[in-house]
């Protein structure tokens, strides 16, 4: 599909806005293909290369093409229909690239779901995406799908499970090391009295002479459903990308410097495929450059420059918070990241502060690179704008992707003309990998028509200078992002406190939380009465241990700090002052709410009470 895409540059220029350096030409050329059909016939120039590595296996792109063929094969075997979604609650590992591929080529849709989920919000999913079948990684069955066997199967129709081991593409030397299993993998085979259980590779052999036939492209086909972080009711946001869409986001990078890397770059892997970073932004434009994708199934944050070390990696994409943990990692030598040749951060906004030191850090560890910054939405399938060669504009966000625009609407939606100074306020994006902003029926994301092309709402604030050198200002709401990336929606856990009758307020915010250099919640609490200080321990007690144990909260929802006030701050305006609570500084009178996590669990979960320097140990769920 042809895109005539200088007209939007020529209408876009009369109100300021720069044309884009790097447009090679004035259309913009859609592949009309699924995503299959565009990976197969990308990797033929590269079939012998590595196409990813998993503790030391390596899968080269031709073994990647009969592996996506094989479980082509398989869901064809279990039912899976064109057009039918498949739920995949996978970390990153080999089955969940056959998986995406595999669908697409019978016209099924995976939705990659965090594997973190739990029953009830999972059955949301179910309910309101129509899921047919599940996959799911073992060691998440007991959360995920068991305290829901009989929900799946009596009023969804879903009788079977498909388990995958997150040990099972190992090289068979390590798949008897019992440390590594019993870190990765369940201990025991999962049965049920419910469903049918049934293992990949038992799937995989008792499928192995079906045949699945290509089902061809059709215009504007879902290809994948993607996750928001978080919304105002508190279930993430389903977004359809299609195959024009994440097809179109490799295309756009093909004239930077993204596609100018040599075939069999190493590309750590680490961003989950349940978000658009890790399924589209790093797996499928990866996958389609010829890249060598290191999969790392589970990981501790603090670890992130270690892993990337150890496995040699060159280009690395992660988030704000785990830089900065890097960079105070004191187990690398002096020529450990010797290999590094790309660092980009995204999912947060990065201070001055931090990016200084993680520069310091990669230039006295031998990175050939500093850290570069970028902009994006899973709504428009990963990133809109980079800091590519000669914007590297400080703790900005670079300048927009060939294809791509960013402007500033006013309140009557009318564009704000770039002036000299250039503009601030909220911007709307035009992409060919955005989504239309329609699910099931539903708008779940506002567009506009400008001139004949449609444009997101972002619903960040930024500043574009004159040059198209972009900065990220803010949310226009008060949900934020923690420190990974997940958004916090302050609404849904203040109503988890104020079920209490002795809470009379609560009011979640942001701070800064210097230990892991990111974000944090913090509930800042008012009761209905003067408490004692054990009658707030209890309190404060009771109310973390139902967030544990509710199956209506994500474990990443819960505040790291509970602070006790007689009021809140009021503005002028009669109205709590968010701002000023924003930005009180922490004077130890906060409950510490230490939690151990790593991307796939929680453990170890302690109250730190102020008074006394006493802790309780919670159990978990």
């Amino acid at each position: 599909m042809e895109v005539k895409f200088k007209e939007l540059e020529d209408y876009l220029a009369k109100l300021g806005y720069p044309y884009n350096e790097m447009m090679q030409s004035d259309t913009f050329e859609i592949p009309d293909q699924t995503a299959y059909e565009y990976l197969f016939e990308n990797m033929k120039a590269y079939s012998n290369i590595d196409a990813m590595t998993f503790y030391g296996r390596k899968i080269k792109y031709h073994e990647f093409a009969e592996k996506i063929d094989d479980t082509a094969n398989a869901l064809k075997g279990i039912g899976q229909k064109d057009g039918d979604r498949i739920a995949t609650l996978l970390p990153n590992i080999p089955e969940t690239a056959y998986i995406q591929y595999g669908a697409s080529k019978i016209g099924s849709v995976p939705s990659n779901i965090d594997p973190r989920i739990n029953g009830k919000m999972l059955l949301s999913y179910i309910d309101v995406e129509h899921i047919k079948n599940i996959v799911v990684v073992d060691v998440m069955y007991e959360v995920a799908i068991r305290p829901i066997e009989h929900e799946l199967k009596e009023k969804y129709g879903i009788e079977r499970v498909i388990v995958v081991p997150a040990t099972n593409s190992l090289p068979k030397f390590l798949k008897g090391i019992i440390s590594l299993k019993g870190k990765m993998n369940g201990a025991n085979p999962i049965t049920s009295d419910v469903l049918d259980i049934v293992y990949w590779d038992d799937l995989i052999n008792n499928t192995r002479f079906e045949n699945a036939t290509n089902i061809g492209f059709r215009p504007n086909k879902e290809a994948v459903v993607q996750h928001s972080s978080g919304t105002s009711n508190g279930l993430p946001k389903s977004i359809a990308l299609t195959n024009e869409n994440i097809n179109s986001f490799v295309e756009k990078h093909r004239p930077t410097i993204f596609g100018k890397l040599p075939y069999g770059t190493k590309m750590l892997n680490i961003l989950p495929y349940f978000a658009a970073y890790g399924a589209i932004n790093s797996s499928h434009l990866g996958f389609n450059f010829g890249l060598t994708l290191q999969q790392v199934p589970e990981f501790k944050f603090a670890d992130f420059a270690y892993i990337a070390a150890k496995q040699k990696s060159e280009i690395l994409i992660g988030t704000p918070t785990w830089y900065a943990l890097a960079s105070k990692d004191s187990r690398l030598k002096k020529d450990s990241l010797k290999n590094v040749k790309m660092a980009i951060s995204g999912g947060d906004s990065i201070d001055e502060k931090t990016k200084n030191e993680v520069n310091e850090f990669f230039k006295t560890h031998g990175a050939q690179c500093q850290l570069t910054n970028g902009h994006g939405m899973s709504e428009i399938s990963g990133s809109g704008c980079y800091q590519f060669p000669g914007h590297e504009n400080g703790i900005g966000v670079g300048i927009p992707f060939p294809y791509d625009k960013y402007v500033v609407l006013d309140n009557n939606k009318n564009i704000v003309p770039l002036g000299e100074k250039g503009v601030r306020g909220c911007t709307w994006i035009y992409s060919p990998s955005a989504t239309n902003g329609v699910f099931e029926g539903n708008v779940f994301a506002e567009t506009i028509d400008i001139n004949g092309f449609r444009f997101l709402n972002s619903k960040d604030t930024m500043f574009i200078g004159p040059n198209y050198e972009m900065e990220f200002i803010e949310r226009e709401d008060r949900t934020f992002t923690r420190f990974d990336g997940h958004k916090i929606v302050p609404f849904d856990i203040e109503n988890k406190f104020k079920i209490h009758d002795q809470i009379k307020q609560c009011m979640i915010v942001p701070y800064y939380d210097y230990d892991i250099n990111g974000k944090m919640p913090i509930a800042y609490v008012v009761a209905t009465e003067e408490l004692t200080v054990e009658n707030k321990n209890n309190l404060v007690y009771e109310v973390v241990d139902e967030m544990i144990k509710s199956e209506n909260t994500n474990d990443r929802d819960i505040p790291r700090k509970i602070c006790f006030l007689e009021q809140m701050p009021i503005t002028s305006g009669s109205k709590t002052d968010f701002t000023a609570l924003m930005h009180r500084e922490l004077d130890g009178t906060e409950y510490t709410i230490d939690i151990t996590e790593t991307n796939l669990a929680v453990s170890d979960v302690k109250i730190i009470v102020p008074e006394s320097g006493k802790s309780k140990v919670l159990k978990l769920k």
